[in-house]
C-alpha cells in the first residue's frame, strides 16, 4: 500500500514551469507499467498523446489546457472514450507544492508546454530522419503565418535541430531540410523570404538528453526524449536582433 501511494505522489508532482503566466493543466488520461503503442489510442478515438516516462511507468496526456473548464471537457470527452481514471493537474498548485524534478519533466524541461507554445513562439516536431510536414505542423505554421500578416513588423527567426543519432555533418544537413521546410511553406502562404531567418543547429543545444548513463561507461538511449530534439522552433519577434543570422536561409 505505500509502494502505491508513493507511485501516485510521483505521478501528480510537477516541477517549477517557467513562462507560465497563469493557471495551467494538463489532462493526464492513463498510465501504464507498459509501453502502448499509437493505435491503441487511436482505436479509442484519441488520434495525439503526449507521453512521459520514467521509473517504469508510461505517462499518458490527451491536452494542456488554459482554464479548469477546458480541461474538464477534456476529462469527460477521455472518460466517454474509455479512460475512466483520467485526471486533471493543476500546473499552479503543483508548482507551488513542489521544489524537485518530477516525472512529467527531465532536466527541468516542461514538455507539455512545447505542444502548447507562447504567444510569440510554437514548435514542430518530425518523424526519425525526416524532413516533411506533418497536419499537426502545418496547423502551427499556420498560426505563425497569421500573426505574421497581423502585423507586417514582425519577423520570423526558424531554428533547425535533430536529435543525436547520426554524424554531426548529416545532421546539420537534415536540421537545414527541416528548417527549409518550414520557410518554404510560409512562403507558399505569402510570407516574404526577407521576413524570415534560418539558424542551423543540428544535434546541438538539444532540448532532452538523448541518453544517459546507467553505469560506468554505459549509455542507454532514450527515444522518448529524442523525439522533442526533431523539431524547428520558430519565433517572432520585432527589430534588427536577429540581422547576423541567414534572410531567407540558404
Amino acid at each position: 500500500m505505500k509502494q502505491t501511494a508513493t507511485l501516485f505522489a510521483l505521478a501528480l508532482c510537477i516541477a517549477p514551469l517557467a513562462n507560465m503566466a497563469a493557471q495551467e493543466f494538463l489532462v493526464q488520461i492513463a498510465a501504464y507499467s507498459e509501453k502502448m503503442p499509437d493505435a491503441f489510442f487511436k482505436e479509442k478515438g484519441v488520434e495525439k498523446v503526449a507521453c512521459t516516462s520514467q521509473m517504469g511507468m508510461h505517462k499518458y496526456f490527451a491536452s494542456a489546457c488554459l482554464t479548469r473548464e477546458d480541461a474538464e471537457k477534456v476529462q469527460t470527452e477521455m472518460i466517454g472514450k474509455g479512460f475512466p481514471y483520467a485526471i486533471i493537474i493543476d500546473l499552479e498548485e503543483e508548482r507551488a507544492l513542489n521544489e524537485t524534478h518530477c516525472p512529467y519533466l527531465r532536466n527541468g524541461k516542461a514538455y507539455a508546454q512545447l505542444l502548447k507554445g507562447t504567444e510569440k513562439e510554437r514548435n514542430i516536431f518530425f518523424d526519425f530522419g525526416k524532413h516533411s510536414l506533418d497536419a499537426e505542423s502545418k496547423e502551427a505554421l499556420d498560426w505563425v503565418c497569421a500573426r505574421l500578416k497581423e502585423n507586417r513588423d514582425f519577423k520570423l527567426k526558424i531554428e533547425g535541430y535533430t536529435d543525436g543519432v547520426g554524424s554531426a555533418t548529416a545532421n546539420m544537413e537534415l536540421a537545414g531540410n527541416r528548417a527549409r521546410a518550414a520557410r518554404n511553406y510560409l512562403i507558399g502562404k505569402g510570407v516574404r523570404a526577407d521576413r524570415m531567418f534560418i539558424k542551423i543547429f543540428g544535434e546541438a543545444e538539444s532540448l532532452a538528453p538523448n541518453s544517459e548513463e546507467i553505469s560506468e561507461g554505459v549509455k542507454q538511449d532514450l527515444p522518448e526524449n529524442r523525439k522533442w530534439n526533431r523539431r524547428v522552433k520558430l519565433l517572432i519577434f520585432e527589430g534588427e536582433d536577429e540581422a547576423d543570422n541567414t534572410a531567407g536561409g540558404k
